[in-house]
């Protein structure tokens, strides 16, 4: 059972906890898309090399 399941899972459970449950769901995106940002974007910028060539 994944996040999202548990937290509407506990919600219909109990349905005075929608705001909690509706935290947790945004912390978890939050993770998740930084998780992507990254995996994805920092992970594919290019190492320059500032040395000068010695000749």
């Amino acid at each position: 059972m994944n996040l999202n399941e548990e937290c509407l899972l506990r919600y219909l459970k109990h349905p005075d906890e929608l705001s909690y449950n509706t935290e947790i769901l945004k912390i978890n995106n939050h993770i998740l898309e930084q998780k992507f940002i990254v995996k994805n974007i920092l992970a594919n910028i290019p190492l320059f090399n500032y040395t000068e060539n010695v000749k």
